[in-house]
């Protein structure tokens, strides 16, 4: 009788319901708690530049055969999400990562949340409110990498950070966020500071078409036991070649603490099936490099121009409470079918030959990245990317009569992605 009365009371008090993921929520709507995972599983093959006999060999002249090609998780998360009375709650693991990067190091999101006036406050570990590339879900990128205007890039390193931050949507169609956080993540000390915002309008935002205009400014102060505030291409997909364009506080007898400021703006125009997108970045770090024996800093600029056409007629759905898009539900048995394609460039307008903060050498420090994309999504929680890779990095001469320096590596990536 006591055992009837418990799970009658039980099955009273709680409903259990299963849409995109197992969900336990009480009737009164004071708890709910949500079981959610992704796992993301590529394939690269890559095939390296050929070394110049008229320069030294550099980036993928260096490597030896095929030796990274293969296959990788690059993502396994699960994550749980819900809520107690008024606050809400997100915890992710990815374990993926756990090989080289253990726990607590292999969180992504964990953090604390409870509306506050218009808005929602945040504490915990997050990422900051910066870019619209940057703040798209790895389960709704277009293609396989971000781009040099994301952390990919400016923001090399610093995707989720720790720290307190407030997001609100102004008007229907105006959103601010606003964050300040430490320059770490869980598992590392509390040090360095990152302070800035973004916001986000949409002057068009109707059944068929949007228009979305942004930008978000950020500035980085690290320390020697912070993350650094540093700028890092990686040209040629996630196995691809990892190309420095500077690094705060580099400079012999450079302080302790050196800082980043960035300033980036965004568009983004979807009409139909069609999205165009793109976004442009520069920033400036801090005594990078010495030149005639004074500190001197850097001037990086990214940008990037994206478009995305689904051939099978879906059109991308915007997500307001992040200021960023999703993909849609496949319309047809078969499934839908994006075809992408990117432009990518990061430079350091610094560099030169006797500025030297790429430490290159040369005169020149510019890496480019063209992306071709299909995407093929055969139900709404599956999907299947195709990407090819074409890069150069470009670092120029190492003096007058000197070879121009060139580095074109290509790459075909291809992932299985299934998320609940």
């Amino acid at each position: 009788m006591i055992l009837t009365n418990m799970i009658s009371t039980s099955c009273y008090a709680f409903n259990v319901t299963y849409k995109s993921g197992p969900r336990i929520k009480s009737n009164d709507g004071n708890f709910e708690i949500g079981l959610n995972g992704r796992g993301h599983f590529d394939v690269h093959s890559l095939y390296p530049d050929q070394a110049n006999a008229d320069y030294p060999a550099f980036g993928s002249q260096l490597l030896t055969g095929h030796d990274r090609d293969g296959f990788n998780w690059r993502r396994t998360y699960a994550t749980l999400t819900g809520k107690f009375h008024h606050i809400n709650f997100k915890f992710e693991n990815d374990f993926a990562v756990n090989a080289t990067s253990p726990f607590p190091h292999s969180l992504r999101e964990a953090w604390l949340a409870t509306k506050l006036g218009p808005g929602q406050l945040t504490i915990g570990q997050f990422k900051p409110y910066r870019g619209l590339e940057e703040i798209t879900s790895s389960n709704e990128i277009t293609l396989m990498e971000r781009p040099s205007t994301s952390s990919t890039g400016i923001y090399s390193g610093r995707q989720f950070l720790t720290g307190i931050g407030y997001r609100s949507m102004i008007k229907d169609n105006l959103g601010v966020g606003v964050h300040v956080m430490s320059l770490s993540h869980f598992g590392l000390p509390i040090e360095g500071i990152t302070y800035g915002g973004r916001m986000v309008w949409l002057p068009i935002d109707t059944d068929r078409s949007t228009l979305h205009l942004g930008f978000s400014l950020s500035r980085d102060t690290a320390n020697n036991g912070s993350l650094s505030a540093r700028i890092v291409d990686v040209y040629g997909g996630r196995q691809g070649i990892s190309q420095s364009l500077g690094i705060a506080g580099a400079a012999i007898g450079a302080p302790n603490s050196n800082s980043q400021s960035t300033f980036s703006a965004e568009a983004a125009y979807s009409i139909g099936p069609l999205t165009l997108q793109g976004e442009y970045a520069v920033s400036r770090l801090d005594n990078t490099h010495r030149f005639h024996g004074n500190l001197r800093g850097s001037t990086i600029q990214a940008y990037y121009v994206q478009a995305s056409w689904f051939v099978t007629g879906e059109r991308v759905v915007y997500k307001k409470d992040r200021g960023a898009f999703a993909k849609p539900k496949p319309n047809g048995k078969w499934g839908a079918l994006e075809l992408a394609g990117r432009y990518d460039v990061a430079e350091n307008l610094t560099q030169n030959i006797m500025a030297d903060p790429c430490k290159t050498g040369t005169s020149q420090c510019q890496v480019e990245v063209i992306t071709l994309g299909a995407n093929w999504y055969p139900y709404q929680n599956i999907r299947f990317m195709f990407n090819y890779y074409l890069t150069e990095a470009m670092f120029g001469s190492l003096g007058p009569g000197t070879a121009i320096q060139k580095d074109n590596l290509s790459v075909f990536s291809f992932r299985t992605q299934v998320n609940f």
